[in-house]
């Protein structure tokens, strides 16, 4: 197993884990976030339902031998994507505004940012030769 498919896993993993919580307990995360200016619920299902397809993917991959480079940047791309997404809510008081609902999201977002940066880093790292 190499460090591609660990990244790809863990991060397959993480994104089942929070996409069952979405579509599982979407009146108790929405409370989590926020008790004012509440995410409507389809939302938090849809993006649930989105979070598990992505994770299913992921783990599928992470047990692939190979995988085309654009595959992997298109997952480095969501990553991206789902940092910036979070982070845009955090700042702009928007469905996420209790302190642990905030803390939370932002923790959960500095993880997918640093699996993201780690598969791009292990993605454009040169393939060892067998001679060193």
């Amino acid at each position: 197993m190499n460090e591609t498919s660990i990244i790809l896993k863990l991060n397959g993993l993480i994104n089942l884990i929070i996409g069952a919580l979405l579509v599982f307990m979407p009146s108790q995360v929405i409370d989590f976030l926020s008790t004012t200016k509440q995410v409507p619920e389809v939302v938090v299902l849809l993006l649930g339902m989105a979070l598990n397809l992505i994770g299913m993917l992921l783990l599928w991959c992470g047990n692939r031998d190979h995988l085309s480079p654009s595959l992997i940047k298109a997952f480095i791309l969501l990553d991206l994507i789902w940092v910036i997404f979070v982070f845009a809510l955090i700042f702009s008081q928007t469905w996420i505004t209790s302190t642990v609902g905030t803390t939370t999201t932002g923790l959960i977002a500095i993880v997918v940012g640093r699996l993201g940066w780690l598969l791009w880093h292990n993605h454009k790292a040169p393939a060892k030769s067998v001679s060193q």
